[in-house]
Order: C-alpha cells, then structure tokens, then sequence
C-alpha cells in the first residue's frame, strides 16, 4: 500500500456529535437531522462504545415496528465499531478500511484510546486528488515508466474518466496511451 503522507489527524472533523448508550433513538434521530449526518460515535465513561448509524435504526427499530422513543441507543448501536482508526493512519489506510468493512465513516482514536475525531467518505474523497498529484510528482521525480494500470480519475490528455495507465510520466486512458500507429484505426467491438 502507497503512503500518501496524508494522515488522519490532517483531514477528520474533531468536533464530533456523540451520542450515549441511555439516550433512545427519538433522541439520537434528531442529532442526526440537525447535524445531517448518517451516524454517531456512541461514548460510554470518555471511551467509544459503538456507533449508530441510519442503518442500525433501519434494521433494528422500523423494520421491526418497535416504539423509537421506547428503544436505547446501547440497544441498537454497533457494538464494538466494525472498523476505528488512530489518529496517524494514513489517508490509504483509512479508505482500504472504509473500502473492506463497507462503511461511511471512521471514529479515530488518539494515542490513548479516546476519540479524537471522525472520518468520513467525503473526507477522503476530497482528499484523494491531493493524494494522486502526490503520486503524479513523485512518478514523475522518479521518471517511472511503467505501463500498467494505477488509478482511476481523469486522464491527463483527454479528461476522460476512466481507468489510467502511467506512460510517459503521465495518467492516460487506454486510448490516449497507444502508439500513434494504432490511433489512425478505429476498430469495431464485437
């Protein structure tokens, strides 16, 4: 895995929405609404217990027809986090974690175990193009040659949005990356 020297403390939000195990989903449903935010770090004595998530009162309180103001958060709650991150991780970590564990969100935890912050999808996509100009640079300083596919975003000739190969110090698509021979021809796909 690429390190792309962005770490976790650099991009999540540390002013946090936390939510109680003792609060009942009416309670925790309206943090959501007024932070507009799909998920919450549930906290127990300063330490992280869980998290819940849209999802969890989906599953756990409407679909099954329960009372929202007669159910607790410590009731619902994903308990323990299905994934958490340190506030060091770096920005590759952080989406392999998202990726795998099919989640939106990262609670981070400082050197002590507490939360220091959170992490969401949003966060690392907007910080993903730093981290392919990042890449771009440092192929380039290199003079890295090699002809296989390394990402996908906008290629640097045409701007199509596609997978890239690295050629010539360069992210290009399929196309732009052929020989010019083979551009003259356009051949039909079966």
């Amino acid at each position: 895995m690429v390190d792309s020297g962005i770490r976790a403390i650099d991009i999540m939000t540390t002013e946090i929405v936390i939510a109680y195990p003792e609060m009942n989903i009416v309670e925790v449903s309206e943090l959501m609404n007024r932070f507009r935010i799909g998920g919450i770090p549930v906290v127990n004595n300063g330490l992280l217990v869980g998290i819940v998530t849209e999802r969890d009162i989906m599953r756990k309180v409407i679909a099954v027809n329960l009372q929202p103001s007669a159910v607790k958060v410590g009731d619902v709650m994903t308990s323990p986090p299905i994934a958490i991150a340190h506030v060091h991780d770096d920005l590759s970590i952080l989406a392999d974690k998202m990726s795998k564990f099919d989640i939106t969100r990262l609670p981070i935890l400082d050197h002590k175990g507490r939360l220091a912050g959170i992490v969401t999808n949003r966060d690392v996509l907007k910080n993903s193009s730093e981290f392919m100009e990042t890449l771009l640079e440092q192929s380039r300083i290199k003079g890295e040659t090699r002809e296989e596919k390394t990402a996908f975003g906008k290629c640097e000739l045409c701007g199509d949005q596609t997978y890239l190969y690295l050629k010539k110090a360069k992210f290009l698509c399929e196309e732009c990356g052929k020989p010019a021979i083979f551009k003259k021809f356009k051949f039909l796909k079966i």
